[in-house]
């Protein structure tokens, strides 16, 4: 994933999006991600928790030409498998818990001015409310954590 990822990055400016419910188990692992990020990378930063929609400006502002979303999604794998998915495959295969939310976030963006969207999908294994994240995704979350800060060191 390292490989691919670096390439579709290179000569670009990226943000990095977590979304995600930190009260509702590996739904949060976005969020956690970015937290996890500060001050460890050179990119900008956004948890735009679990409502990706309220971060538009910030992501217009911010001067990105490529944002990646981290977050939760169901894509029949095992609990913490990372898929990197296009995003135009996104809500055709109906994989994130918050796909509406997506798709809407980045339809208001003028084409002129939308940047390209990567989503950097992690398989949940459990998405109950007052969970902490299982074994599985916090595994994913370390090895995630520890490929950004090589990207964007």
């Amino acid at each position: 994933m390292f490989e691919e990822l670096n390439t579709r990055i290179e000569d670009k400016n990226v943000l990095l999006l977590g979304v995600g419910n930190r009260s509702r188990g590996d739904d949060g692992v976005g969020s956690y991600l970015i937290k996890r990020l500060q001050k460890k990378v050179k990119v900008p930063l956004l948890d735009a928790g679990d409502v990706p929609e309220n971060c538009i400006d910030r992501i217009e502002s911010s001067g990105a030409n490529m944002v990646l979303i981290v977050d939760a999604a169901d894509f029949n794998a095992a609990p913490g498998e990372i898929a990197l998915i296009e995003f135009a495959d996104i809500r055709k295969a109906g994989v994130s818990t918050h796909s509406a939310n997506l798709d809407l976030l980045f339809k208001v963006i003028p084409k002129s001015r939308r940047p390209e969207t990567l989503l950097v999908a992690i398989q949940p294994g459990a998405t109950s409310t007052g969970r902490g994240l299982s074994e599985a995704v916090r595994n994913s979350l370390d090895g995630l954590e520890s490929v950004f800060v090589r990207l964007f060191k």
